[in-house]
């Protein structure tokens, strides 16, 4: 089903290709602290949304970086608002601190890096090491679904990463993909609803389909008040 999946998406969806040029190519380590502070800020926001929605909020928060306002004012809750204030505050200290972690070129080290950030949280901290190359997944509710566990009851990260890990590693293998694309390809089906697996880890179904979700690449055009609308029609 894999392979299946990975060639339609890519004749269809125009995100796959990018998340394919990203996860096979793109990857690694950040080549500078503002880089590296992006990655870090993006996984803040990305936590318990969607990255449709996640990519609008981001466009905010980095207008009040660049105006030096307080991010709060762009995104509403407040104590991610001050780790993303804090991630970009400190990215030169944060950058020096990183290099030394990927200087032990360990993945599970660079996972427990990842996971010290404020709001970088279990499941996230693989996504931002992925982000990082290193070859791991992030055991998120669909990758973990696809593995087998259910949502409720949840289950600790060290019982669904291993099951996670082995999903991707076995898939890579037989499509010759790396780790990160078969898990950004198999998220990007999930969140696009081709790829439909229940809460309770039920059947999978590949149910190919116009895709009707927007971009994960796009924010959202904003809704302009009612007034200014009329303006532009003076």
């Amino acid at each position: 089903m894999y392979t299946d999946l990975r060639a339609w998406l890519l004749e269809n969806d125009p995100d796959a290709q990018q998340m394919l040029e990203w996860s096979s190519r793109l990857v690694g380590a950040p080549e500078s602290p503002e880089k590296m502070a992006s990655e870090v800020i993006w996984i803040i926001l990305c936590a318990g949304r969607s990255a449709q929605a996640a990519r609008t909020i981001e466009k905010k928060v980095w207008a009040a970086i660049f105006d030096r306002r307080p991010v709060v004012e762009a995104f509403g809750y407040r104590a991610k608002a001050q780790a993303i204030e804090r991630a970009w505050r400190e990215r030169v200290s944060d950058f020096a601190a990183l290099q030394k972690v990927l200087a032990t070129a360990s993945a599970e080290q660079l996972v427990e890096w990842c996971g010290s950030l404020p709001f970088v949280g279990d499941d996230t901290k693989f996504q931002l090491a992925k982000n990082f190359g290193a070859s791991v997944p992030k055991p998120d509710i669909w990758i973990s679904r696809l593995a087998g566990f259910p949502d409720r009851p949840r289950r600790s990260v060290k019982l669904r990463f291993p099951a996670c890990m082995a999903l991707c590693s076995y898939l890579g293998e037989a499509a010759g993909d790396s780790i990160a694309t078969v898990d950004s390809l198999l998220w990007l089906a999930c969140n696009k609803g081709i790829l439909v697996v229940s809460p309770e880890a039920g059947p999978v179904i590949f149910s190919p389909r116009a895709i009707t979700q927007r971009s994960i690449m796009e924010a959202a055009e904003e809704t302009k008040p009612v007034g200014q609308q009329l303006s532009l029609l003076d």
